[in-house]
């Protein structure tokens, strides 16, 4: 029997490296898919901030604002070259500054919104005229203040400002409506890609923890495939033996004894020749059952291989054990197989050896363990043997204690 943990912790290491590794895999991969969504989103987001940010309200304002300012200047030019009033060239003036005052601040307002500037760059020459012109009637406004004469020149300048600034407004308030039917369009695209950012965040997220889920319930799966023997139930060897190792090493920590108890079907392979091996293997099956049932919490049971079971019995003196032993060999004599029809219950040969101080190997226990199960069996079978260390103490030094008859 390998009873070395070192090939055991190197396969627990390997498999626990291997679920680590597979875990960092998902992980990785999500944070990369992330990523990626996120970096995609932000440059979307970084090229359409401005357009977001831009409140149009203002500006269509002093837009309207000016439109209904622009025939203000003609107006009131008709209106003294029809009564003759000359002295109110400075009203005039007022208006002409007005004008002015709206075109500057609509250029400003327009340079401030920077997607709306580059949408409307074919219109520069147009602001450049209308700025010349706006400035022209100022000089001609002044000069007509001192000879207080308004020439008709005056007038023709005024109509061409007003359907300049007429042309300018109207188009604008096109563009400012387009680029605010940008606006809703890109804020609605935004929408979409936010919705679907989060919903490739939440399935990204539900599928790595479906993924991990399954990955531990597997993880749980292969572990216990690790430890248990798969017919029975029962820990496998692998397991006894680190469980066997570290009993022991507790056991020399404080000084306490341990017990190993070997337990063979007798004439097991009489059932399998008989009645077949899926027969057998439920025979082991139940009588498996029953060990566990007879067992104690602190005990550890498990099958070493075919018919052979092997309990560890923790702080047992050999005493202790050997009633135990007993009592499992008088539990198995006794168990009515459920569904099985067979012409004789099992029986069951028991080998008990004990460590006291933890002063021996569990290879050397088990080999005297499986020395008394060997006495056992030349002995008739279905009985209870035991074989003992040397130097063990005189409580402990019981051999042969309990003895039974075979049933035929």
């Amino acid at each position: 029997m390998d009873s070395n943990p070192k090939n055991s912790a190197n396969f627990k290491m390997k498999h626990k490296y291997q679920w680590h590794l597979t875990r960092w895999k998902l992980v990785s991969l999500f944070m990369v898919v992330f990523f990626i969504t996120s970096l995609l989103m932000a440059i979307y987001l970084a090229t359409s901030r401005q357009q977001i940010s831009t409140n149009y309200t203002t500006l269509v304002d002093e837009i309207v604002r000016a439109q209904l300012a622009a025939p203000n200047l003609r107006l009131a030019i008709e209106e003294n070259n029809s009564q003759r009033k000359t002295h109110d060239i400075s009203h005039l003036k007022n208006i002409a500054t007005l004008s002015t005052q709206h075109l500057n601040r609509i250029q400003l307002k327009l340079f401030n919104k920077q997607q709306l500037s580059n949408d409307i760059i074919y219109m520069q020459d147009n602001f450049s005229n209308l700025n010349e012109n706006l400035a022209s009637l100022q000089q001609q406004l002044e000069t007509a203040e001192e000879t207080q004469f308004i020439p008709a020149s005056l007038y023709n300048n005024a109509v061409d400002i007003e359907e300049n600034l007429k042309w300018t407004y109207s188009t604008l308030i096109d563009e400012v409506h387009n680029a605010s039917n940008q606006q809703r369009l890109l804020m609605q695209r935004l929408s979409i890609a936010v919705s679907v950012l989060l919903i490739l965040v939440i399935s990204a997220a539900v599928t790595l923890c479906i993924a991990v889920i399954h990955l531990q319930r597997q993880r749980n799966q292969m572990q216990k495939l690790m430890l248990t023997d798969e017919l029975t139930g029962l820990y496998n060897r692998r397991h006894l033996v680190n469980v066997a190792f570290a009993a022991l090493t507790q056991a020399k920590r404080e000084k306490t004894s341990l017990s190993i108890l070997l337990l063979d079907l007798d004439f097991f392979k009489r059932v399998n020749d008989t009645y077949g091996h899926p027969i057998g293997d439920e025979v082991l099956r139940q009588v498996s059952e029953r060990l566990r049932q007879c067992s104690r919490p602190t005990d550890t049971l498990g099958r070493i291989g075919g018919e052979e079971f092997c309990l560890l019995m923790p702080a047992t003196h050999t005493h202790d054990a050997l009633q135990v032993a007993e009592r499992l060999r008088r539990e198995i004599e006794s168990i009515a197989l459920k569904g099985l029809e067979l012409n004789a219950t099992p029986t069951v040969s028991i080998g008990v050896t004990t460590s006291n101080g933890g002063s021996f190997t569990f290879d050397e226990l088990y080999s005297f363990a499986d020395k008394a199960l060997y006495q056992a069996k030349e002995l008739g079978r279905n009985r209870v043997e035991s074989v003992l260390p040397p130097k063990t103490s005189n409580f402990d030094n019981i051999e042969g204690a309990y003895t039974h008859s075979v049933i035929h």
